[in-house]
């Protein structure tokens, strides 16, 4: 493989080419001439031009070769310092960039107010979220497409670290006109007349699916819809009952029908919502800051969760 030319020989060309001296130039980076005098050979001998003309007493001129490679050098290192600047924002609260990733039940739920209230103190750092299920979430963690995500505690590796926000408690998701929609908490046992509307996503159902197990009722969803928004409004129109664990601010579904939660009776412990992210790796200061916040900041605006 051919050797590359490094940013420090193209710096210490640049040195001894302003100041025409390989003495000055050695002194203008910080190094022995002996030191810039190996250097510009290297990088001669790399790109395989003379570069100086060397004249004992007199300093040095540049080749044609030099000079074009003067101008091109000085641009090379200009844009290696702004990028450096750049990197330099990036890591620090002085600008930057968080990816947040959260499963796609909770998004439109616990994420919009902490991003605000975050941005809100913080204008200079943009936050991008972006939705999936706890694979893909998962998946883009590993491969640095997100920095952190909003999940359960649920089929996670060692690779994860997950840091606990709140209890999300199961609750019945009624139509208000239910009879049991004024019930401070209710059992499955009561429902077994009512037709299950299943949220079907990958953790909802399997931890719905427990709750009818710990309770002895059999599991046999009328319907089966992937968009909570149509549950909720197939519930409000009477369709059945369902079961969420985060519960939105408002009791109205998207097309006006209303709605009601009850606590749901099990013996079942609620699942645990907290951010993930990656064991290995550090993180640029706006990411720790975000993390921070998220963890005092992230809440589910219409229900009793348990916060920690």
């Amino acid at each position: 493989m051919q050797r590359q030319v490094t940013l420090r020989e193209l710096a210490n060309f640049v040195a001894v080419a302003e100041h025409a001296s390989l003495t000055l130039g050695a002194e203008a980076v910080g190094i022995t001439q002996p030191a810039v005098s190996a250097s510009l050979r290297n990088l001669e001998n790399t790109l395989g031009a003379s570069l100086l003309v060397r004249r004992r007493g007199q300093g040095v001129s540049l080749t044609p070769e030099g000079a074009l490679l003067l101008s091109e050098a000085r641009s090379l290192l200009e844009r290696a310092s702004d990028l450096a600047a750049v990197m330099s924002d990036a890591v620090s609260l002085r600008a930057g960039r968080v990816l947040l990733g959260s499963l796609v039940s909770a998004a439109p739920i616990v994420m919009p107010a902490a991003v605000r209230s975050f941005v809100s103190k913080n204008p200079q750092v943009d936050v991008e979220i972006r939705t999936g299920s706890q694979d893909e979430l998962l998946s883009w963690l590993r491969t640095g497409a997100i920095h952190a995500a909003v999940t359960y505690d649920i089929e996670l590796d060692r690779d994860v670290r997950f840091s606990k926000i709140l209890d999300a408690v199961p609750h019945l998701l009624l139509s208000a006109s239910h009879p049991l929609a004024g019930q401070e908490e209710a059992g499955l046992e009561n429902m077994t007349s009512d037709h299950f509307i299943l949220l079907d996503l990958p953790l909802s159902r399997e931890y719905f699916t427990s709750l009818f197990l710990a309770a002895g009722v059999p599991f046999r969803p009328a319907r089966r819809h992937a968009d909570l928004s149509l549950v909720r409004s197939l519930v409000g129109n009477d369709f059945g009952y369902s079961l969420v664990n985060l519960l939105p601010a408002t009791d109205v579904a998207q097309d006006g029908s209303r709605l009601a939660y009850v606590r749901l009776r099990t013996s079942v412990p609620p699942l645990a919502l907290g951010l993930i992210e990656r064991v290995d790796g550090s993180h640029p200061r706006a990411i720790d800051a975000f993390l921070h916040h998220a963890r005092s900041s992230l809440a589910v605006p219409g229900s009793s969760a348990v916060t920690q």
